[in-house]
């Protein structure tokens, strides 16, 4: 039988672990670099607009290169954001028909010319925890609020993807995050059962999806060590990295 100590202090008998994405595989940063590019791209176009203000909308701040925890960019899927980007554009007197089309031709100009591999990079020491859980035969997931073939498209890109038994994203369930559909639908892939899962996320909908689902329990992680953690208020236990995390067999 193999356990997972967390924090020196917390021991977990489990069969699986369930990672969220982006803030808990892949460093943050990444997503306010894109979204930096997506607002720029939007000023390309002959409308006028306030970056700034849109960066708000997104929940990131341009100047100190610092997001929300609680946001959309942090917590919210692709439509999400596409819809909030062309709000915001709308606000600003923008027409909506022309606000949604500025939005919708400024991602794809966004998909053609952002290259995640130049930017991508794993959180503080999850190769060598996901080495650990291999090793000790625990099965592993993703549940993202993305969708899944951009998920698989991040994972392969830090070369992980083969890691992870069952990947699901937001596009292939019914209900998201905080629902607990895609823990079932992980673990049922996984022929294991929620109650001998962890589910590890950076958001406090992570923290709820584990409560909901009936998963053993549910680790934040705040990988900016100076960003404050309160938000997690429904986390079982905190860590700024994988290095708080160990496999052992007992």
């Amino acid at each position: 039988m193999s356990v997972v100590i967390v924090n020196e202090n917390k021991k977990y008998d489990i069969d699986c672990i369930l990672f969220d994405k982006d803030g808990t595989i892949m460093d943050f940063t990444l997503w306010v670099r894109w979204a930096e590019k997506f607002i720029n791209l939007i000023g390309e176009t002959n409308i006028s607009y306030d970056k700034s203000l849109l960066a708000h909308a997104l929940g990131f701040s341009y100047d100190q290169q610092t997001w929300d925890p609680e946001g959309p960019l942090a917590i919210g899927s692709l439509q999400d954001l596409l819809t909030i980007l062309a709000l915001g554009l709308y606000q600003q007197k923008v027409p909506w028909n022309q606000a949604y089309q500025v939005v919708h031709d400024a991602y794809q100009d966004l998909e053609d010319t952002f290259v995640i591999e130049d930017h991508v990079k794993p959180v503080n020491g999850l190769i060598a925890f996901l080495e650990q859980a291999k090793a000790h035969n625990i099965k592993m997931g993703v549940v993202t609020s993305d969708n899944y073939n951009k998920a698989i498209e991040h994972l392969e890109a830090l070369g992980i993807k083969h890691y992870f038994s069952t990947i699901i994203g937001h596009d292939l369930v019914q209900h998201g995050k905080p629902y607990p559909e895609m823990v079932y639908q992980a673990c049922k892939e996984l022929n294991v059962k929620p109650e001998k899962t962890l589910v590890i996320g950076d958001s406090n909908g992570d923290m709820i999806l584990g409560k909901k689902s009936g998963a053993l329990a549910s680790i934040g992680i705040v990988a900016v060590p100076s960003m404050e953690t309160t938000y997690l208020k429904d986390a079982d236990s905190i860590i700024n990295d994988y290095d708080s995390i160990t496999v052992k067999k007992v």
